[in-house]
């Protein structure tokens, strides 16, 4: 059983140590990267702190009391900040978010660093951090950390929604790795949390029972790694979601149009459908809401209104149905019959095969080698 703990933290730690390698040579960090610098530093202290522990390395354990106490407490926020790092900007975000650490800091002044000082100088008078209504208090960090794993979950699904008032293609805000990573790590600590509700019934178990929580860690931030830093755009977000789409959006639903705003609005919308037809703008990959929006004249601001409002759509799914409607045109000329479904998609506009096939689905109800198997039958 060491053989095998001992095999899977080496590798941890080589892994982990690979990952912080690679965030740290990234030039001009931004607050993501520097975030996720912070947190694989916080694993990398676990996985060395029960590498010490298996080969009792006192005077490492020691060293690293601190880092992994705290990590539980501090992982929860630190990720929650992560994911609204993506989104929101620097100096609004670091002003609003901090104040989730303070029970992390009262965690380590009350606990860690009094049972630092018991462990190492006998102090009669901190003695506290060694009875059992202590134990209980310390329970709470799983308690505390599962939460702020579904805040993140719900943060990131609502930002995630909300470019699509913004972007035409999402292909360059690939989340699935942070969505992984907060799944997951709710799975790892519902084993840690486990483990803690079946020891207070039951009593401690014969063996260390948290290289469970640990050992699936790491199996986590092995696949993570690779995942992350090798096929997710996440570690590198080059946007910014700028904190008026939200406003914008909830002033805009169930909002009564008045009859010169309407007027208005149908004017823009003509407008807009009549570039969309002719200069058949939803072809470039890259179009966003501004660039459109200037194509016709307006802003941003007011064409989003319009979309919400007016034409009941957004951004994101107007572009796609244009795109897939160009879809269906191209399958059918002579031009096209070398090219594969895909790249067919990516003439329209599409960049990603996935919400191509996703986007196809949704508008015509069948996949796009359906559609086309059908059309062939005909």
């Amino acid at each position: 059983m060491d053989l095998i703990l001992d095999f899977f933290l080496v590798g941890g730690i080589f892994t982990i140590s690979i990952i912080i390698v690679q965030l740290l040579r990234i030039k001009n960090k931004e607050l993501p990267q520097k975030i996720l610098i912070v947190l694989f530093f916080l694993l990398f202290s676990v996985a060395f702190y029960f590498y010490a522990l298996l080969h009792d390395i006192v005077w490492l354990t020691g060293l690293l009391f601190l880092p992994n106490d705290i990590t539980t407490m501090t992982l929860g926020p630190l990720l929650f900040l992560y994911v609204k790092s993506l989104f929101l900007e620097e100096d609004y975000l670091v002003k609003n978010t901090l104040v989730h650490f303070i029970p992390t800091f009262l965690f380590a002044i009350s606990i860690t660093i009094p049972t630092i000082l018991f462990n190492t100088f006998g102090i009669n008078e901190l003695a506290y951090t060694h009875t059992d209504w202590i134990r209980t208090i310390i329970r709470i960090d799983n308690p505390y950390f599962i939460l702020y794993l579904f805040l993140s979950l719900g943060l990131l699904s609502k930002y995630r929604k909300l470019t699509k008032y913004k972007y035409s293609n999402l292909t360059h805000h690939d989340f699935n790795w942070i969505r992984i990573m907060l799944m997951s790590a709710i799975g790892i600590i519902s084993i840690d949390l486990g483990i803690k509700v079946y020891e207070s019934f039951y009593g401690d178990f014969t063996w260390n029972a948290d290289y469970l929580s640990v050992l699936a860690m790491i199996v986590l931030v092995i696949y993570l790694g690779y995942y992350g830093v090798n096929q997710s755009k996440v570690l590198l977000p080059s946007f910014l979601l700028n904190s008026e789409i939200e406003s914008e959006i909830s002033k805009t639903k169930n909002k009564i149009i008045s009859p010169l705003k309407k007027e208005e609005f149908k004017t823009l919308r003509n407008k807009l459908e009549l570039l969309l037809d002719t200069d058949q703008t939803f072809l470039d990959q890259d179009l966003t809401l501004g660039k459109l929006a200037q194509k016709i004249s307006t802003t941003d601001k007011i064409l989003s209104t319009m979309l919400n409002q007016y034409m009941n759509t957004t951004f994101y799914d107007l572009i796609n149905k244009y795109r897939v409607q160009a879809v269906k045109e191209k399958i059918h000329l002579d031009t096209y019959k070398n090219y594969n479904l895909f790249g067919i998609a990516c003439e329209c506009g599409f960049k990603s095969r996935t919400s191509f096939n996703r986007i196809f689905k949704k508008e015509t109800g069948l996949s796009p080698s359906e559609y086309k198997k059908s059309m062939l039958e005909r």
